[in-house]
């Protein structure tokens, strides 16, 4: 026997469902607590008495009767918050939204209006709450399975794309789709149930199989016999998978919608936004005073660029302090730097390294950096890092496994390494790098959690 997802198969109530996607929402049946089992909402509950006679001298009279109808009352009960999606969710930078679809089922015996309220939880590495929106009433139906339907009792399996129809009792024609109040017999809704709308179907022990979609209505007028006409409702299984299940009288045909949540990021604090950051949010949905909630988590991103420069003299080996080899080869080859120490007599050639890296937990966009030719030295341009254009190369980078040569009239590069350019070649010239995936003569690209960027170039000490 196979049993579907929540969203795909049978749906328990009474937990809170967080980080739970509506994809990911095919997993065990769930049980739910039902508002009065046995008994549809609108349901009418006929009795009468007939009388017969004959007079005094024995001839045979009509026969008289009375009949008394009641209606079952709707019973309330407190709404599931199935499922978030995406679950969880995440935002990229600070004041970024991330909206929510939550799928909210009803457990009550009939029709009802649900409300909602938002509220956040606790925050981790946020400076500023959010601000969850919240969804407006939505008008769950919900009938049970009538009496009469000859299934109940046995094992129902319903293929993927299949139908099953039920026998339901007849609502009198007095709920409309989005309301309990007017309609009419034959107006094609049952209990709040029109064609399309999403549902489950609940068995014994109150575990909730679907989502079917109703694909048919009947609705048909109130019997004047011994009972009120049933009506049906034919569901087609729209999980995706096929569902086994057992019904009885009594089981629950309750209907399901979507609504969205939407929620805005506090401020993440650069200090510390290498850390993660994250909130909890919980949607309630109340029914005549009985509130389900459901939570989810999401998660702030936020960039932040870390930079270490360092030198090593290319003409003579001078060692220093804070010794660092890059990990990958730099313009074919793999030296070593350092933070401080390393001197140079002039006529030397230094050779500069930058080391950018993401170090936060998201993405760093538009990264650019600039630099200045140091005092007492001169640019090296022309033949270091390549020398395809006499007098242009003056810089060398790599990101990721490509490198690409950099020109002083800031041609070539690469759009997912680097541009750069160079104002000219004395002491106090201004260099400026366009780095990351993306960048472009005039902008910088991106660089995602842990990438690094390499820049290198050259200088002789006056």
């Amino acid at each position: 026997m196979h049993h579907t997802r929540p969203s795909l198969g049978r749906i328990i109530r009474g937990t809170p469902l967080c980080l739970a996607a509506l994809v990911a929402l095919a997993a065990a049946p769930q049980a739910a607590q039902a508002a009065l089992p046995g008994s549809a909402g609108n349901t009418i509950v006929r009795n009468t008495i007939t009388v017969n006679y004959a007079d005094a001298k024995g001839n045979a009279q009509s026969a008289v009767s009375s009949t008394v109808d009641i209606t079952v009352t709707t019973v309330a009960a407190a709404p599931t918050v199935l499922s978030f999606t995406p679950s969880p969710g995440s935002t990229d930078g600070t004041g970024a939204t991330q909206a929510y679809t939550v799928r909210v089922r009803s457990n009550s015996n009939g029709p009802g209006a649900i409300s909602f309220a938002s509220a956040d939880g606790s925050f981790t590495n946020l400076a500023a709450g959010t601000a969850p929106t919240v969804p407006g009433n939505i008008f769950l139906g919900a009938t049970v399975i009538d009496p009469s339907e000859s299934k109940k009792g046995s094992a129902q399996t319903v293929a993927a794309g299949a139908t099953i129809t039920f026998a339901v009792p007849n609502d009198g024609g007095v709920p409309t789709a989005s309301a309990t109040t007017g309609g009419a017999t034959g107006d094609g809704v049952i209990n709040g149930l029109v064609l399309n709308d999403v549902v489950y179907v609940s068995d014994a022990n109150q575990v909730f199989y679907g989502p079917f979609t109703v694909s048919t209505v009947s609705d048909p007028a109130v019997g004047t016999g011994t009972s009120a006409a049933p009506a049906s409702l034919t569901l087609t299984n729209s999980s995706g998978a096929s569902i086994t299940f057992t019904p009885v009288y009594g089981s629950q045909i309750v209907e399901a919608k979507d609504v969205t949540v939407t929620v805005t990021q506090g401020q993440i604090p650069l200090a510390t936004a290498q850390n993660a950051a994250s909130w909890v949010t919980t949607l309630s949905a109340t029914m005549g005073g009985l509130t389900g909630t459901g939570t989810v988590t999401t998660n702030a991103h936020a960039g932040k660029i870390s930079i270490v420069k360092y030198v090593r003299n290319a003409t003579s080996a001078v060692a220093g302090s804070g010794a660092f080899t890059p990990p990958v080869s730099l313009n074919g080859a793999t030296n070593t730097f350092y933070t401080s120490g390393v001197s140079a007599k002039p006529g030397d050639v230094l050779e500069y390294l930058a080391v950018l890296t993401d170090a936060g937990t998201g993405s760093s966009t538009a990264v650019y950096a600039t630099d200045v030719t140091p005092t007492y030295s001169t640019l090296v341009s022309g033949t270091t890092y390549g020398g395809s254009t006499a007098g242009q190369i003056f810089a060398h980078a790599r990101f990721g496994a490509t490198e690409t040569d950099l020109k002083r009239d800031n041609t070539g590069g690469a759009a997912n390494v680097a541009f750069g350019l160079a104002t000219g070649t004395s002491a106090g010239s201004t260099m400026t790098f366009y780095l990351g995936t993306g960048a472009s003569t005039s902008a910088g690209g991106t660089l995602t959690t842990g990438q690094v960027a390499y820049l290198i170039y050259q200088v002789k000490v006056d």
